[in-house]
């Protein structure tokens, strides 16, 4: 789905790149309601939310999502998972303001050498997207395939409402494909954007393999007995005194070209109870729709070497970039395609492809060494259909 024009318009860049301490930072939305929304990423690449009052936390009293994040799983040795592995680089903290908005972007890349002689080099990344005013944030979350290695790839979500564990419910919407866990004080909740979850995974703190209530260290081949479950919980699940589990699973990396990302945006959110999450989920989905997110074509789904059935252009990745990016796009027949790429003022700066190409899923790579920071347009032409995209570049 394409990128409104609207929001590659509005979206005046003015090139900020933050180098602070991950621990202390936050996506502050602007909001001062109640039940507001701050999310964070902290010292381990986790995904926290806050409540707070006037829109910032002011202690971690305010906390209501504990941990929010994805696992890699190579065997029942060795599952990628951030107490155990992430050395990891903060990319950039980017906003973007116009007159009625501003966007939070905040990318990490995260490795294992933390973890003692790993059997694999690994490379995982989380990107946290929020919006002015609005009370969500989406994240994509994906591992990079290496050489022959497989991974299956799970997220897992763990409450924390008022920093208080114990008593919570877990529940699997199987209607609306939603994750919550909530009490009488508040509720959280996932909903994946991109993939169909192949199973979710509901547990007490007494039933998982972990020694320490407030911490998820649990060893390998216990994640990954529970990332290799598909089926979907019948009922609900109220925990004890030290919380629950829940692991949304997205099955295996196998069909995923070398060199690519598995990944799956989720949109996540908390609220006062289920309803105020429902209502702030239906709004993610929608923001999600108008960036052209949902119907993202990178999948750890099966593909039976199937051909595009369309002219597909998708969003580069990464993006935000510095210097370089991958453009991938579908065929459903042999052209002739191009593939250029422009500046705000229209004026063209690349020609990345222009040639007869066969019919199936291509990718190009463009090196911006040369160019100045900023939003640029990128334009597929093919068969007489043209797709537009933007993307930005960070210096």
């Amino acid at each position: 789905m394409k990128q409104s024009l609207r929001y590659v318009l509005i979206g005046i860049f003015i090139g900020a790149m933050l180098i602070a301490d991950v621990a202390e930072a936050q996506f502050f939305p602007h909001n001062d309601s109640t039940y507001a929304f701050v999310s964070t990423t902290n010292a381990f690449g986790r995904i926290q939310t806050y409540d707070g009052e006037d829109g910032r936390w002011d202690s971690l009293e305010d906390k209501m999502i504990d941990r929010f994040y994805q696992l890699a799983g190579l065997n029942d040795s060795y599952v990628w998972n951030p107490n155990d592995d992430p050395d990891f680089n903060l990319l950039d903290t980017l906003y973007y303001e116009g007159p009625d908005s501003l966007e939070y972007f905040r990318e990490l890349v995260m490795d294992n050498s933390f973890r003692a002689e790993p059997p694999v080099d690994i490379e995982v990344h989380t990107l946290v997207r929020m919006f002015k005013d609005e009370f969500y944030g989406l994240s994509r979350l994906g591992v990079v395939k290496d050489g022959d290695n497989d991974y299956l790839l799970s997220v897992l979500l763990r409450a924390r409402i008022f920093e208080e564990f114990g008593g919570e419910t877990l529940e699997w919407d199987e209607s609306t494909e939603r994750l919550y866990i909530f009490n009488n004080n508040g509720a959280i909740g996932i909903q994946s954007l991109t993939l169909d979850p192949q199973g979710v995974v509901i547990l007490d703190f007494d039933e998982y393999d972990s020694t320490e209530a407030p911490r998820d260290n649990a060893r390998d081949f216990a994640r990954w007995d529970i990332m290799e479950q598909s089926g979907f919980p019948s009922s609900s699940l109220t925990a004890g005194p030290d919380g629950g589990w829940a692991y949304m699973n997205f099955g295996s990396t196998e069909n995923i070209a070398t060199g690519d990302t598995a990944y799956v945006w989720i949109a996540f959110t908390h609220g006062a109870d289920l309803d105020e999450v429902d209502d702030r989920l239906d709004a993610a989905v929608a923001k999600a729709d108008d960036l052209g997110i949902i119907g993202d074509p990178v999948s750890t789904e099966p593909t039976d070497s199937q051909l595009p059935s369309r002219f597909a252009l998708e969003q580069n990745y990464p993006n935000p970039f510095n210097p370089t990016t991958n453009i991938r796009f579908d065929l459903p027949e042999s052209a002739h395609t191009s593939v250029t790429v422009y500046d705000m003022l229209g004026r063209q700066v690349a020609t990345l492809l222009n040639e007869q190409m066969p019919a199936g899923t291509h990718t190009v790579n463009f090196d911006a060494s040369s160019l100045s920071s900023g939003i640029y347009l990128y334009r597929m032409q093919a068969n007489g259909q043209t797709l537009t995209r933007s993307m930005t570049l960070i210096k």
